[in-house]
C-alpha cells in the first residue's frame, strides 16, 4: 500500500523570475524558428503566468530513436507543447485545458477534455531519448493546473461531469479513473507534486466507489453502454493496482458477473445501449476487457468475450480471399461502421489491448492483424523517411498511447487465418442461426450454398438500426449489396410512398414459415435455428403498410413486397470499379453515371460470377451512384424499382455463359 500523507516531503521551491525567464526565453527562440509542426496553442496569459512549453527541437521526432511498441507515442510528442499551452492560466477557469484537443462539448465543464493530463504526466516521468519534455519546469507547472482544476469538477459523491455541470456521469467517471491513476503513477515515479498525489489518490478512491455502487443508475438492469460500465471496472482495478490497495477493486468480480448477465444479450452482443454497436463493442469495450485482464484474470471476462466473438463471427462479413471485409452496419445502434478492416498500424490501433485475450478466447483472433504484419508494420515506420504527422484535433484519444505500448504484438498469421477459415460462414455451406436481443429482436442469418444473408426483425432501439434484410454475400463473388445504418438512401428497405412509411426504419413482426410462402407451418423461433431447408419469412411493419416476405432458398432469395399504391424497392448493392452493371433491356449502367429505364432486371458481373436481381414485369429502374468507397475498390450504388401494390424480385448468383 501506497500513503502518501505518511510522510511529508517538503515543498519544491517556488518558481523564480530567473527560470521563468530563461523558460520564455527559450520559448521565443523555439517558436522564432517556425519549427511549430502542430498548430501551436496559446495560453490566455501567452505565459506571463505560467511559462509556456517550448516547442518541439527542430529535426525531432526522430523515428530510429523509438522502441517498436512506442511508435505510437511520436505523434502525441508533436502535441505536447500545445497541448500543455493550452491549460489556461487566468481566472475564470484557471488550469482548463481549453483549445478543444479532445471531446466535445468544448466547454470548461466537460471533465473528460481533462483526461490528457495522463498524455502531459507521461512526457513528464519518462526519461527516453527522444523526450526533450522528461522533467520539464514548464510542464510540470502546467500540469499542476490542470490536474487542480480536473480535481475540482469532481462531485462529492466521487462522479464527474460531461455534458452539464451538475450531471454525475458514468464515461468521464470511469475513463477519467483510469487516466487519473496514471497520473498517480508517473508522479510518484518522478517524485513531484505531493500535494496533488495526496488529491489524486483521494479523488481516485471516491471515484472507484461510486463506479462499483450498485445503487447508481449504471448499475440498472438491463445494464446500458456496457463500454462506459467497463471502464469503469478497468478504472477500478488499475485504481487498486496503483494505490497498492486490494479492497478497492474487491467488488469487480461480482460487477462482471453482473456485466454477463445483464450487459450482455443472449445474442453476444455487448449492451449500447440496449442493442449492439459494432465500434463501441470492438474498439471500446473489448480492449477494456483485455486491460482488465491483465490485472485480473477473472474468468468471467474470458465468458464475456467468448459469447461476443461469437456473434461477431455472424455480423463481421470478410470478402473471399481477404482478411478484410463488411461489418452488418444495419445492425448497429450508435456507430455509422460499414467496413472492417483490421490493421497493423499503431496510430489507429484502438483494440491493441484486445488482443490480450487472443491466446484465451481464439475465435478472436479472425479478427485482429498477425503479429508478422504488427512487426514489419512498426519495421516499416521506423524506415520511412516521412516526417511524423502529430496527432489532429479532436482525435487525440489518450487512451491510444495508454493501451498500445503495453499490447501484445498478437498471434502468428498461421493461427489468425485458421481462425478466418473457421468462420462459420466460410466453414459451412447451409445454416440458419437466430440470435435473441435483449429487447424484443430477432437476428437471423442464413446461409445457403448460393449466398449468405441477415435480417432484424423486432422492436427497433433507435433511429440509426435498419430493420428487414441487410445483406447478400457470396462465398466467390464477395459482399453484393449491404444496408448501411447512416441517414443516406444507403438501407434495404421498401417505401410506402403514400404514407411515407419505410419498412428499415421501424418495428416490424415476424413470422418464420416452411416452405417457399407463408402460407407454410410456422416454425418457431425457437425451432428456425438449425433449419436447413427453404423457408420464408414475412415481415410487416407496425402501420401494416408495407408487408414482405423473403423466401431462402438453396441459391437464392425471393422477396415479394406488398403496399397499397405507389411504392419504391431500394437495395443497396456495392459495385467494384471493375464489375460491369447491366440492365435486362440491355442499357449499360455506367459506373459514375444516373442511369434511368423501363426493364426487367438487372445484373452485376464480377469476375466468372454474375448476380442477378430479376422482377419480371417491365418497371422503371433507376441505378444512382453515392459517393462513398469501400476496401479501395467498392462502392455504394443503388438501385431503385418503382412499382404500385406488389412486387416480386429474385436475388441469385450464377456463372457467367
Amino acid at each position: 500500500m501506497h500513503d502518501d500523507d505518511a510522510i511529508r516531503p517538503p515543498l519544491p521551491p517556488a518558481l523564480s523570475r530567473r527560470h521563468f525567464l530563461a523558460g520564455a526565453g527559450a520559448t521565443a527562440a523555439l517558436l522564432a524558428l517556425g519549427e511549430a509542426r502542430a498548430n501551436p496553442a496559446w495560453a490566455t496569459s501567452a505565459g506571463a503566468v505560467l511559462p509556456l512549453v517550448a516547442a518541439l527541437p527542430a529535426g525531432q521526432p526522430v523515428r530510429s530513436q523509438f522502441a517498436p511498441n512506442e511508435q505510437v507515442l511520436a505523434a502525441y510528442l508533436m502535441i505536447v507543447a500545445p497541448l500543455a499551452n493550452s491549460v489556461r492560466d487566468v481566472a475564470p477557469n484557471y488550469g482548463w485545458m481549453e483549445d478543444g484537443w479532445w471531446r466535445s462539448p468544448n466547454q470548461p465543464f466537460n471533465s473528460r477534455i481533462m483526461e490528457h493530463v495522463a498524455t502531459l504526466s507521461w512526457f513528464y516521468a519518462n526519461n527516453r531519448p527522444w523526450n526533450p519534455y522528461y522533467r520539464d519546469p514548464a510542464l510540470l507547472g502546467r500540469l499542476d493546473a490542470a490536474l487542480g482544476y480536473y480535481l475540482s469538477l469532481q462531485h462529492a459523491d466521487g462522479s464527474y461531469p460531461e455534458y452539464s455541470a451538475t450531471e454525475h456521469h458514468l464515461s468521464p467517471t470511469g475513463f477519467g479513473t483510469v487516466a487519473l491513476s496514471a497520473v498517480l503513477r508517473d508522479l510518484r515515479a518522478a517524485g513531484e507534486l505531493y500535494d496533488r498525489r495526496v488529491e489524486i489518490r483521494d479523488a481516485i478512491r471516491a471515484s472507484s466507489a461510486w463506479l462499483v455502487d450498485t445503487s447508481k443508475p449504471h448499475w440498472n438492469r438491463p445494464v446500458q453502454f456496457a463500454n462506459q460500465v467497463v471502464a469503469g471496472l478497468s478504472g477500478v482495478v488499475e485504481a487498486a493496482h496503483i494505490l497498492g490497495e486490494p479492497a478497492v477493486s474487491a467488488s469487480v468480480p461480482n460487477r462482471l458477473q453482473i456485466i454477463l448477465d445483464d450487459g450482455q444479450a443472449p445474442a453476444g452482443f455487448f449492451h449500447e445501449p440496449v442493442a449492439p454497436d459494432a465500434g463501441y463493442n470492438f474498439d471500446v469495450m473489448l480492449p477494456d476487457l483485455g486491460a482488465l485482464y491483465l490485472r485480473l484474470p477473472d474468468p468471467t471476462i474470458i465468458e464475456l468475450a467468448e459469447r461476443f466473438a461469437e456473434w461477431f463471427g455472424y455480423v463481421v462479413v470478410l470478402e473471399p480471399g481477404r482478411n478484410e471485409g463488411f461489418i452488418l452496419s444495419g445492425t448497429s445502434a450508435r456507430n455509422i461502421v460499414a467496413t472492417f478492416e483490421p490493421t497493423p498500424v499503431d496510430d489507429v490501433d484502438r483494440s491493441a489491448l484486445a488482443r490480450t485475450l487472443l491466446p484465451h478466447v481464439p475465435a478472436l483472433r479472425a479478427f485482429f492483424a498477425s503479429a508478422e504484419e504488427k512487426t514489419q508494420a512498426r519495421a516499416d515506420w521506423a524506415a520511412s523517411t516521412a516526417p511524423v504527422s502529430p496527432r489532429e484535433k479532436p482525435n487525440t484519444s489518450p487512451r491510444l498511447h495508454m493501451h498500445v505500448p503495453q499490447a501484445p504484438v498478437g498471434v502468428p498469421g498461421s493461427q489468425r487465418d485458421a481462425e478466418v477459415a473457421a468462420l462459420r460462414y466460410r466453414q459451412e455451406s447451409t445454416f440458419t442461426e437466430l440470435r435473441l436481443g435483449t429487447l424484443d429482436q430477432q437476428y437471423v442469418f442464413v446461409r445457403r450454398p448460393g449466398y449468405y444473408t441477415a435480417g432484424l426483425y423486432g422492436v427497433r432501439q433507435n433511429s440509426l438500426q435498419r430493420m428487414g434484410t441487410n445483406a447478400f454475400w457470396h462465398p466467390v463473388a464477395g459482399m453484393l449489396a449491404l444496408t448501411i445504418n447512416s441517414t443516406g438512401p444507403d438501407d434495404w428497405t421498401t417505401v410506402a410512398d403514400a404514407v411515407g412509411t419505410a419498412s428499415s426504419r421501424g418495428p416490424v413482426t415476424a413470422t418464420h414459415h416452411a416452405g417457399s410462402s407463408a402460407s407454410g407451418a410456422v416454425i418457431a423461433p425457437a425451432a428456425l435455428t438449425g433449419y436447413t431447408g427453404v423457408f420464408t419469412t414475412r415481415y410487416v411493419t407496425a402501420d401494416n403498410a408495407v408487408r414482405t416476405d423473403v423466401t431462402h432458398r438453396a441459391d437464392g432469395i425471393r422477396r415479394v413486397m406488398t403496399t397499397s399504391g405507389p411504392s419504391r424497392e431500394r437495395i443497396p448493392l456495392i459495385i467494384a470499379t471493375t464489375d460491369q452493371v447491366q440492365f435486362a433491356n440491355g442499357v449499360a449502367a455506367p459506373y459514375d453515371q444516373e442511369t434511368i429505364t423501363v426493364t426487367t432486371g438487372i445484373t452485376v458481373t464480377r469476375g466468372g460470377l454474375r448476380f442477378v436481381i430479376s422482377w419480371g414485369t417491365p418497371l422503371e429502374a433507376k441505378y444512382a451512384p453515392m459517393d462513398r468507397s469501400y476496401l479501395g475498390n467498392r462502392t455504394h450504388r443503388i438501385l431503385t424499382i418503382s412499382f404500385s401494390n406488389s412486387l416480386d424480385v429474385d436475388l441469385k448468383v450464377v456463372p457467367v455463359p
